[in-house]
């Protein structure tokens, strides 16, 4: 059944990544961060030993969840993001394939009513239109449709509403007016003369749901593990896991991509975020891995020569950086990562391994290795390097250069 998922993905490097988007599952959001799920078959079976439990404390699209999920293998995993919380939940869901029809089936029914833009009275002003300025993400006749779904989810059975947020969520981006990119979103060339209405929002829901269905009864029958889904900061929830044999995750890499606005749309369309105050509380609930909101920082407490380096040549350089903020950033970052490794160390059993799949970065031209400063972080609280292995090179920003200068690599350790 495994090999049956992954035959599109091929049989290329681990640090490939390619065809892996149109797997089954995966295919039902894009995920521009999303890694090979045969890295992740890779590192299970790296510890030499059965693994019956594995912890993933940034679950993201929940690539190490799914694996583990059709090895049989148990999982446990933290995501901040609720969206992307409920797309982990919906992947690795066991399902009863008549019920789930009768719901999307009712989903799809649900046309707007009178007032269903109130949804959208606390969003930001540009969201929905008129917008501002002459600007706005979504027609109103899509907003109205779009708030109509998503109130006809929050009636059907519990156990279906992840699925159906995630269905409606991937194709919010197709009928907005807007592109969204690591950077955020810019508006499209010629949006205010492209006709995008409610019509369209129903033909793509029912096409993504046909999808998504297809793959559930496809795959009804597959091994499972008991996935578990935690909701919450990895910075504290990590620590509530317990024992596992493993840990393999790729957390934000420092690299100034505030994730919470890069799903920004979802979150808001869906009625994730209903206030400001919601907004800040999930951003304050992220890693210090990008500089957009203002925080009170820490630095990491272990011994990292590579990491001295490369903070000491960013803060001669502060009046080269785009944001003075930047060194407090890393100082954050890597101190976040300390304490998640820290309470990783506690939870593993003895001989088991955390694999980590981080990249690096660069400010003002110069290099944050963040895999080797991670790698000498986790030595000197005890770990065992077993091997730091690069997988696959990455660009630069454009504004200096766009060419490969960066390396993700894979750090994997022994407790």
């Amino acid at each position: 059944m495994l090999q049956n998922w992954l035959f599109p993905h091929g049989s290329g490097s681990l640090s490939s990544n390619v065809g892996a988007a149109d797997l089954a599952y995966q295919r039902w959001f894009r995920f521009k961060e999303a890694y090979s799920p045969r890295l992740v078959m890779n590192a299970l079976a790296e510890n030499g030993r059965p693994v019956g439990r594995c912890i993933d404390p940034t679950g993201g699209s929940g690539t190490t969840a799914l694996v583990c999920s059709f090895l049989g293998i148990d999982c446990d995993t933290v995501e901040v993001n609720p969206f992307m919380a409920d797309l982990i939940a919906a992947k690795t869901r066991r399902y009863d394939t008549a019920t789930l029809s009768t719901d999307i089936a009712a989903v799809l029914a649900a046309r707007p009513k009178e007032g269903c833009l109130a949804r959208y009275e606390h969003a930001p002003s540009t969201l929905v239109q008129p917008g501002e300025n002459g600007r706005w993400v979504f027609n109103a006749s899509v907003a109205a449709q779009v708030g109509a779904f998503a109130d006809a989810i929050d009636r059907v059975d519990q156990a279906h509403r992840p699925f159906l947020r995630v269905m409606l969520g991937s194709v919010l981006r197709d009928v907005s007016n807007v592109i969204v990119s690591g950077k955020g979103r810019k508006y499209r060339r010629g949006w205010d003369r492209r006709i995008v209405t409610a019509t369209a929002v129903v033909d793509r829901l029912r096409d993504a749901c046909r999808d998504g269905y297809s793959d559930v009864v496809r795959f009804s029958d597959r091994l499972r593990g008991r996935v578990s889904v935690y909701h919450g900061d990895a910075r504290v929830r990590t620590a509530e896991l317990g024992p596992a044999d493993c840990a393999i995750f790729s957390p934000p890499y420092p690299n100034s991509f505030d994730y919470t606005d890069i799903y920004n749309l979802e979150l808001w369309m869906l009625g994730y975020l209903r206030s400001s105050q919601d907004n800040r509380a999930l951003r304050l609930a992220t890693m210090h891995s990008h500089v957009q909101l203002n925080r009170e920082g820490r630095a990491p407490t272990g011994a990292s020569a590579e990491f001295d380096v490369a903070l000491g040549a960013i803060e001669g350089s502060r009046a080269k950086l785009w944001h003075r903020g930047i060194p407090s950033m890393l100082r954050s970052y890597f101190a976040d990562m300390e304490g998640i490794m820290s309470d990783l160390a506690e939870s593993i059993r003895p001989g088991g391994l955390i694999t980590v799949i981080v990249g690096g970065s660069s400010y003002a031209g110069i290099a944050v290795n963040a895999p080797k400063i991670i790698a000498e972080l986790g030595c000197d609280m005890g770990l065992t390097l077993v091997r730091h292995s690069p997988l696959r090179a990455m660009r630069l920003s454009a504004q200096q250069g766009g060419q490969f200068g960066l390396s993700e690599d894979a750090v994997v350790f022994a407790c």
